[in-house]
C-alpha cells in the first residue's frame, strides 16, 4: 500500500478502517502485520478493527488476516411491491431517461420488475407504440394511453413478480420482432454479464433481447457486481445500461470496456 495515505491515532478509527475495506476490495485479502506497519498501530487495534468490519457485514476475518466479503448470489425475489419502494429516487430518474430513448411510433418489448414498471409510467404520454409484455402491471399502466397497442405474452402467473413466464410465454416472444426491448436484471458482473434470480424470467429476458433491434438494460448501481442464480446473457447482446450517479467509478470503466453505452441518469 501506498504509505501516503497513512492515518494515526485513536480519533482516525472510521477513517482507518474505511482505508482497509479499500484495500482489501483492490487485493481480496490482507494481512494483520501489514495493515499494523502500514498504519503505525498494535496488531490489537487492527484485529479490533477486522472485528468491527466484520460484524458490519464488511469482511471476513482469517487467520492472520482477512479477506473480501463477495456479495452473496440473489436466488430469491421480494414482491414487485417491496421492489419499486428500493432505491426509488435512482429508479425514477433511470425511467425518465429511458422513456427519453423511446419514440411515438415505435414497438418495443419490456419485461416486468420494478425499475421497467417505472420506465412504463413514463411511456404512458407516448403516441401510437406497440408494446409486448409479460408484466400484467405494465400492461394495465399502458393499456388506456395514448391509442398504444398492448401484447400480453400469456403463461403462468408467478406470484412473486406479477409476471407471466413458461413455455407459453416463450413462444409468443420469439414470434415477435420489435424496434427496441427494455429488460431488468437481478445484477450484472462486468467480465462476465447479466443476471436474473429466477430462471423462467431469465429466459424470457434472453428471448426479447435476441428478438429486437436496439436493446436497453435498467439497473439501479446496487445491482452492479451482484450475481443472481440464473445468468441469462452476456454484454454482446446489450447495446445500452442506463444506471444512476450512485455507479462507482471502477465499474463504469469496467462496463465500458465491454462495448456497451452505459447512460448515467
Amino acid at each position: 500500500m501506498d504509505r501516503r495515505g497513512k492515518v494515526n491515532g485513536k480519533d482516525f478509527t472510521e477513517e482507518r478502517q474505511r482505508k482497509i475495506i479499500e484495500h482489501i476490495n483492490q487485493k481480496g485479502r490482507v494481512k494483520v502485520e501489514e495493515l499494523s506497519s502500514f498504519f503505525d498501530v498494535a496488531d490489537m487495534t487492527i484485529r479490533r478493527d477486522l472485528l468491527a468490519l466484520e460484524k458490519r457485514g464488511l469482511l471476513y476475518r482469517a487467520h492472520g488476516g482477512a479477506v473480501k466479503r463477495e456479495k452473496k448470489s440473489v436466488w430469491q425475489m421480494s414482491s414487485i411491491q417491496t421492489r419499486l419502494c428500493q432505491n426509488a429516487e435512482e429508479k425514477e430518474r433511470i425511467a425518465l431517461c429511458v422513456s427519453q430513448m423511446i419514440h411515438d411510433g415505435e414497438s418495443i418489448m419490456i419485461d416486468g420488475g420494478s425499475t421497467t414498471t417505472k420506465v412504463a409510467e413514463h411511456l404512458c404520454g407516448k403516441r401510437n407504440l406497440l408494446i409486448v409484455t409479460n408484466a400484467l402491471t405494465i400492461a394495465e399502466l399502458l393499456l388506456e394511453s395514448n391509442n398504444n397497442k398492448i401484447i400480453l405474452a400469456g403463461g403462468e402467473l408467478l406470484k412473486e413478480t406479477n409476471a407471466l413466464c413458461g413455455s407459453m410465454t416463450e413462444t409468443s416472444i420469439s414470434s415477435y420482432r420489435v424496434d427496441k426491448a427494455i429488460v431488468g436484471v437481478s445484477g450484472l458482473v462486468p467480465g462476465e454479464g447479466c443476471f436474473s434470480a429466477i430462471p423462467q424470467e431469465g429466459e424470457i429476458k434472453r428471448r426479447m433481447l435476441q428478438n429486437s433491434q436496439k436493446t436497453i438494460l435498467v439497473a439501479d448501481s446496487s445491482k452492479i457486481g451482484t450475481r443472481a442464480f440464473c445468468l441469462f446473457c452476456d454484454f454482446t447482446k446489450i447495446h445500452f445500461l442506463v444506471t444512476d450517479t450512485n455507479i462507482k467509478k471502477n465499474d463504469l470503466t469496467a462496463l465500458k470496456k465491454t462495448g456497451v453505452e452505459v447512460v448515467v441518469a
